[in-house]
């Protein structure tokens, strides 16, 4: 039998057949990678969902009154009915965007406070619109402006809104009044601050007036959860809502 290399040639034939499926092993696995990657990437991409827009600034109602609001939104979405006491979704509003709510039909007095439009100046800030009705019926709305919340993975976050008249705003644990959640969140101001995710029991303090108990739900981390406080500066109240989107508009 003739050699080449030393070898006979059906040990040469056999390790090239050996080599050419070695090869092409490599290139079925690898392709087979490829196709199970393009699942994995649209997996991650429909856990997070669609996001909104960098230059969105967020709007959310607060119906402070004991009447059900029916409201419309800056975005243009559907109508929405608030119960008393019901804070609604964030709504997500374009920069040229007018930063009017309207409620039963009618703009509500009070609502020049906020920034006429959405825009440069408003990008990232959630305005939280306070709606009161007076003894003739009327709505009056107060808007507080605050930065956007910022991202923790580890932590949660929480946001105070102070729309009591008088008062120095301060929240507290229930069982530890002494131990300050937030203090001096002036009328008409916002305060944030990251907490740990656990559940509970807070109360407003303005002067020596305190608020009923509020339960804060046990927050997961990256979550941001806003404190609403109302009511007179002699007896406030405490309420609250996630600070969740509504988006895509629903």
């Amino acid at each position: 039998m003739k050699r080449t290399s030393g070898l006979p040639r059906c040990v040469l034939a056999t390790a090239g057949r050996a080599t050419t499926y070695r090869a092409l092993a490599v290139a079925l696995i690898l392709a087979a990678a490829s196709t199970e990657a393009y699942p994995a990437a649209d997996d991650v991409a429909s856990l997070y969902g669609p996001q909104p827009p960098a230059d969105a600034t967020y709007l959310r109602v607060v119906n402070l009154s004991t009447h059900t609001a029916k409201l419309a939104l800056p975005s243009g979405a559907q109508p929405i009915e608030l119960a008393p006491g019901a804070a609604s979704r964030l709504d997500v509003v374009r920069p040229g965007t007018a930063l009017k709510v309207r409620v039963d039909g009618g703009i509500p007095t009070g609502s020049e406070g906020a920034a006429p439009a959405a825009g440069a100046d408003t990008v990232g800030e959630t305005i939280t619109v306070a709606l009161e009705r007076d003894a003739s019926g009327a709505w009056r709305a107060t808007p507080i402006a605050a930065p956007a919340a910022s991202a923790d993975a580890l932590r949660a976050q929480l946001r105070v809104f102070n729309f009591v008249e008088g008062c120095d705003g301060k929240i507290a644990l229930e069982r530890s009044p002494a131990s300050a959640v937030f203090t001096g969140v002036a009328t008409g101001h916002a305060a944030s601050r990251s907490i740990n995710p656990v559940a509970a029991s807070l109360v407003a303090v303005c002067g020596q007036a305190v608020s009923p108990p509020f339960e804060l739900p046990r927050l997961a981390a990256g979550q941001s959860f806003s404190l609403f406080l109302s009511g007179l500066a002699t007896h406030p109240v405490l309420s609250g809502a996630l600070d969740a989107l509504n988006w895509p508009a629903r």
